[in-house]
């Protein structure tokens, strides 16, 4: 009697941990994936019973409010990224462009190099946390010269702090001009909010400077010509900081 053994030799195992990982990014802003991203920043880490390397991930659920890109062009359901691409830097999530926080999630599933065969698990999660928008304070606040006849009062606006400044009013978000801070008050006459003499860094809504609320009333015992300058400074509607000069 004649016994034949076949050894058909040891059959290379698929992936047998997949793991979740949380990435935060700026608001508007793309990142960058990594091979890291999938196997050693997860948890649990990406395992394989031969120790093989990633080879490929198939996207099993994509996110709602970014976008998941390989070199640019939006990936679809089930598709297949292999690690060359991820390694080049070609595949990238691209965030919402949303003013607020927010967070969401993709799916995926992870082949070896050994086995090119997925792991089946449904435990590859990756968790997007996009930051809330910086809003920047005001990058210029300039200077401007009123010219007024003997004892006559002046009307604020809003220009007057802003597109008739020298350099004009300048912010990187174009916000608005929020407010007026008086840092200082003119040595002679008065400013007046709503009819009572403002004081050394009192704020003044823009909206109550369109009001006509913030005035200058010269003092009528002072008959000469005569330069009488303060300081101030403004904020912005998203930041609410004051600025009273500009940043280069």
């Amino acid at each position: 009697m004649l016994y034949t053994i076949t050894n058909n030799g040891l059959t290379n195992g698929r992936p047998v941990a997949v793991g979740a990982n949380t990435i935060s990014i700026l608001n508007r802003a793309t990142h960058v994936f990594t091979i890291a991203n999938f196997t050693t920043e997860t948890s649990p880490v990406y395992s394989d019973p031969e120790g093989d390397p990633l080879s490929y991930i198939k996207i099993l659920q994509l996110p709602v409010s970014g976008q998941i890109q390989l070199s640019g062009v939006p990936i679809s359901l089930n598709q297949m990224i292999f690690s060359a691409n991820i390694t080049a830097g070609n595949l990238t999530y691209v965030s919402n462009d949303v003013d607020q926080y927010y967070s969401e999630i993709f799916k995926f599933d992870i082949a070896d190099t050994g086995s090119q065969t997925l792991s089946g698990l449904t435990t590859g999660i990756i968790r997007m946390n996009v930051a809330d928008i910086l809003n920047s304070p005001p990058t210029c606040v300039g200077n401007n010269t009123i010219v007024k006849n003997y004892n006559q009062t002046h009307v604020f606006t809003v220009a007057n702090f802003t597109s008739e400044t020298t350099p004009l009013y300048s912010d990187p978000d174009g916000d608005a001009a929020y407010a007026v801070k008086v840092l200082t008050l003119p040595s002679n006459g008065n400013l007046y909010f709503n009819g009572i003499v403002v004081n050394v860094n009192q704020e003044i809504l823009m909206t109550e400077v369109t009001a006509g609320l913030l005035t200058y009333v010269p003092n009528p015992a002072i008959t000469t010509a005569q330069s009488l300058p303060f300081n101030f400074a403004l904020s912005d509607i998203g930041s609410k900081t004051f600025i009273s000069t500009c940043i280069s």
